[in-house]
């Protein structure tokens, strides 16, 4: 279970009537490490000196004092039972015998009594009383068994061996903190021990200093009054002020620390800032957060609840306020093989309006093949989740769920499984379930054949899509027998199912699979029905629902390839469909939900892929260059096919026009293109292998061109419908670009379609880096030393913290660990820019089809046209999410075809260090559509040795933003000032 640590700490804030700076002190509990002090390795400070850390042994305690050798009669007597030794050593000692007294001068002159060692310049020592008084410039104290470090004073100590028991002046010692050490000095102390605590050391300080800097001048300090501190177990001073060198800067009633290790049930921390108190602005609203407290239940289980407050303002400026109620149970049974934590939040509004929000994570392991894993996230008004976070990654995130469970049955394994979306500010869910598969690895039935059966069921749903489309509302007639309307609900559900037998024959494979897909949309559309036999007569239909099932089998027979290494020759010889864009069996609405089907004819082809390769000479630090391009050639041929009237009228189509029964006399190739170079190598060993870099690697898809389409046409013959490039280079590390066209104009099975490539989708990705190869380039061209390289640095694929990545992320909607983390700093040095560009289009309609249209985004906002700010936040956040909202596709021609808005956005992401202690991050993106920001995020970090501090700023696409500043203490975060703004603005339905 990972570690768990409660603190005692305070929070400070403003009196509302005077300067006067005081806290109230509050018990916190927190599931996390404390981190270990950071320290200032670059700063140098003539005036103060460090620790020793020469030693060879640092978690060796030092010697105190050196002790002469001892003879036979002292072992003797040493080593007697029934008796204590004390033992003594000086320059000069004197006894009286009446009193009982020792006195012991000299340098390092000590008292040994057990394990308890003092140390001082002159000792005086009554074997009566068992006390022992030091004097000196320094008077060291060691008693392990009380506590674990020495207590130092400079000038006296008086001290009981016995009973544990001292006075000090001008005392020095330092109390062990997970984590952190804390420094602990004063003018008087006392000290005894407390045997109700397991012999725990309780000290008292009058006129003392506390800090965690162990400078010898410690940069921060708390001066108090009066101190006391149990060891192991607590530390209170009252009253305090804190010192940043010997500045001043805040008073408080007194401070509390909890010194225990282990976690306990406690009040948490609240979280709030200087500015809550003050109002600064007209319209700013005060915020409290985590107001609630932290249940330790067990080792293995613990809880949470606390209470979020935003207060209201005038109705009409749309900020209600809120308040939210938080629950987080988290568990952990490593015996059991489960972790998992359950979350929840009730959020209400001034308005009326509410929301209820769930996160569910569980991970369990029933045994090393079943397990189950599940991460459930959802709320009951997206609407509300939108408008109230100041997180940008939040406000476009999909809240997505998801279960799974895998589990094997002998060679067999089941997976069984399921998905839930919801998408912020809309009502639309996105739902696959379930999810079943069941595969099985090759097995032989006997030598020379083989069985790899497989199964997969699964179900999409689309439920209250956001596109009411052309229609509006349902009409119906009640049960008064009086027409009525209620509002229209589209859904969609998409059930598709797979079975594949391949066998294995030798040297010879024969495929055989069977596949079902059923759509439905349970919405009204409007259809274009075409005559089969007469293409020009074409009339509109509504139908209330839409649906369409294909059910197809597909059998294959492979040969074994020939001439391999070179030309790797496959021969190929299957069954295919006359129409390759539906199933054996069809049924829709045009068909009354009657199967009909259409027929099968031979498709025979031959494949190659060689590699053809040259070799060019290199210059600079290059040797040689290779290019080499690897197509992937097929030629198939099928005879001529028919399909009968009714399998036409089916799918909507008509036999004029319809190329899809013509022969098949297709050459299909696939390119792949790499340019590498060999780099001159500077290891001089035999096994060494010279380093090689992609300069430039390009894949392009498949395009298909048939001489029988071109014939009969007499135009293009290509029946690809879309062409697809990607690009990318070892130069530039992180670097991807993909380009995507679409090749016709129209229906590819149509002869009415036309040649007319058209840029669909472009995309580029690039990261860089000091460490990058292109830098290094440059920096040998002008012959400068490349830089040392450095793993974490050079470090270019994104991660899990990346901003980008958090942006679509599913993020836990609920609980204590779905606070807001976008002020985390870059944990490296140098700097790191990610750049990622997107640009989609769709191709215009023609013909004389139903068309939405095209300006349906700004239809959905029109009702809001009397406020420009909330119109255009509703026309961006329509156009985000608009190529999600679309319909499972009908596989039947003649549907309506909706219109995309064009989407054209630049994303970015830096991280970077300014000096060796300010760093920051800028994430933003940029809609060159709107020609505007979306939503940025600003932070600057600043380390301060023993402080920490944090200027940020967040703008979401939803328009509010916050600025935060606050200083925190690294040895107590919960230590800190801090002012947070934030300003809501609210979305109008």
């Amino acid at each position: 279970m990972r570690p768990f640590s409660i603190k005692l700490t305070w929070r400070l804030f403003l009196g509302p009537a005077t300067a006067l700076i005081f806290c109230a002190p509050v018990l916190t509990a927190q599931v996390r490490s404390v981190p270990a002090p950071r320290r200032d390795t670059v700063r140098a400070r003539p005036d103060t000196t460090r620790r020793d850390t020469t030693a060879a042994d640092s978690t060796r305690p030092k010697e105190l004092i050196k002790w002469n050798e001892t003879d036979s009669v002292m072992q003797a007597l040493m080593s007697r039972q029934g008796y204590t030794a004390t033992r003594y050593q000086g320059d000069q000692a004197v006894f009286n015998a009446q009193s009982h007294t020792l006195q012991l001068r000299g340098k390092k002159a000590g008292v040994s009594r057990e394990q308890t060692v003092l140390v001082g310049d002159s000792i005086v020592y009554s074997d009566s009383t068992k006390i022992i008084v030091a004097r000196g410039d320094t008077v060291i104290l060691r008693d392990p068994e009380q506590q674990a470090a020495d207590v130092i004073a400079r000038g006296r100590m008086a001290y009981n061996v016995e009973l544990h028991r001292g006075v000090v002046e001008n005392i020095t010692t330092q109390i062990a903190q997970t984590g952190e050490n804390w420094f602990v000095g004063g003018k008087d102390a006392a000290f005894v021990s407390d045997t109700t605590r397991g012999r725990e050391t309780a000290f008292y300080v009058r006129s003392g200093t506390i800090t965690s800097c162990d400078d010898s001048i410690p940069d921060y300090h708390f001066r108090a009054n009066e101190i006391k501190m149990v060891s192991k177990h607590i530390m209170v001073a009252r009253p305090a002020v804190l010192y940043i060198g010997d500045v001043p800067v805040m008073w408080l009633p007194f401070i509390f620390q909890d010194m225990r290790s282990g976690r306990r049930s406690g009040v948490l921390t609240p979280r709030f800032g200087v500015s809550e108190l003050f109002r600064n602005s007209p319209t700013y609203r005060r915020h409290i957060e985590n107001l609630g407290y932290y249940f330790a239940i067990s080792d293995y289980m613990d809880a949470q609840l606390a209470l979020d407050w935003r207060s209201g303002s005038r109705p009409s400026s749309g900020d209600p306020g809120w308040v939210r109620l938080n629950g987080e149970l988290q568990y952990r049974w490593l015996d059991r093989f489960m972790t998992g934590r359950f979350a929840a939040y009730r959020h209400a509004q001034r308005d009326g309006s509410s929301n209820t929000g769930i996160s569910w994570y569980h991970d369990q392991g029933f045994s090393q093949d079943t397990h189950l894993h599940t991460d459930i996230n959802y709320v009951t008004n997206t609407f509300i989740q939108r408008t109230t976070t100041f997180n940008p990654s939040q406000v476009l995130a999909t809240i997505s769920s998801h279960a799974n469970y895998t589990t094997k049955f002998g060679p067999a394994s089941l997976n069984l499984g399921g998905s839930n979306s919801q998408h912020p500010g809309r009502k639309e869910v996105d739902r696959t379930f379930p999810v079943f598969s069941l595969s099985a690895p090759a097995i032989a039935v006997t030598r020379w054949l083989d069985w790899t059966p497989a199964f997969s069921f699964q179900t999409n749903q689309q439920l209250n899509l956001d596109q009411t489309g052309e229609f509006t509302y349902r009409f119906f007639t009640n049960p008064q027998g009086v027409k009525d309307s209620v509002a229209l609900k589209r859904n969609a559900r998409q059930t598709s199912s797979s079975f594949s037998t391949p066998l294995r024959i030798g040297g010879f494979s024969l495929g055989n699979s069977f596949t079902m897909t059923d759509n439905e949309t349970d919405a009204p559309q409007t259809f274009v029905i075409q005559d089969p036999n007469d293409s020009s007569v074409k009339t509109p239909r509504v139908f209330a629902k839409t649906f369409d099932t294909s059910i197809d089998w597909q059998p294959s027979f492979s040969l074994p390839s020939l001439i391999h290494g070179s030309l790797n020759l496959s021969p190929l010889l299957t069954f295919v469909n006359v129409d390759g864009g539906h199933g054996y069996w069809v049924r829709s609405q045009l068909s009354n939900g009657q199967f009909v089907h259409q027929s099968k004819r031979i498709q025979t082809g031959l494949s190659a892929s060689p590699t053809l390769f040259a070799l060019f000479p290199g210059f600079g630090s290059v040797t040689r260059f290779r290019h080499s391009i690897t197509p992937s050639i097929s030629y198939t041929y099928a005879p001529t096919g028919n399909l009968s009237t009714e399998f036409l009228r089916a799918t909507n189509r008509s036999r004029q026009g319809f190329l899809g029964s013509l022969a098949q006399n297709q050459v299909s190739l696939t390119v792949s293109h790499v340019l590498e170079a060999k780099l001159k190598s500077t290891d001089t060993s035999s096994t060494a292998e010279p380093k090689k870099v992609k300069v430039l690697s390009m894949d392009f898809s498949s395009l298909t061109y048939d001489f029988e389409r071109a014939r009969k046409t007499h135009r293009s013959g290509f029946t690809t419908p879309n062409l697809n490039t990607n690009i990318a280079s070892d130069l530039i590390p992180g670097f991807r670009g993909n380009v995507s066209w679409s090749l016709y104009q129209g229906d590819v099975l149509s002869d009415t379609a036309r040649f007319k490539p058209f840029r669909e989708n472009i995309g580029a990705s690039l990261t860089l880096n000091s460490q990058s190869g292109i830098f290094g380039i440059f920096t040998r061209l002008f012959g400068r030393p490349v830089p040392e390289a450095h793993p974490q640095i050079e470090k270019t694929e994104p991660s899990a913290e990346d901003a980008l990545a958090n942006r679509v992320a599913s993020t836990p909607v609920a609980g204590m660990t779905s606070r807001s983390r976008q002020f985390a700093m870059p944990s490296t040095q140098g700097w790191q820019l990610t750049l990622q560009y997107s640009s989609s289009r769709q191709r215009p309609p023609t013909g004389n089809g139903v068309v939405l249209d095209e300006n349906f985004v700004e239809l959905q906002c029109k009702p809001l046209q009397a406020n420009p700010i909330v119109y255009q936040q509703c026309i961006d956040q329509a156009r985000a999410q608009a190529s999600n909202s679309l319909p499972i596709a009908s596989g039947i021609s003649g549907a309506p075809f909706i219109r995309i808005p064009s989407r054209d956005n630049m994303q970015s992401s830096m991280n970077f260090h300014l000096t060796p202690k300010w760093s920051g991050t800028w994430t933003t993106n940029y809609d060159f559509q709107a020609k505007k920001f979306g939503s940025h995020n600003v932070t600057l970090q600043r380390e301060l040795h023993d402080w920490r501090a944090i200027f940020a700023f967040t703008q979401a696409p939803n328009g509010n933003f916050a600025f935060n500043f606050f200083i925190a203490l690294n040895a107590e975060p919960d230590l800190k000032f801090n002012y947070d703004k934030s300003t809501y603005r609210p979305i109008i339905r």
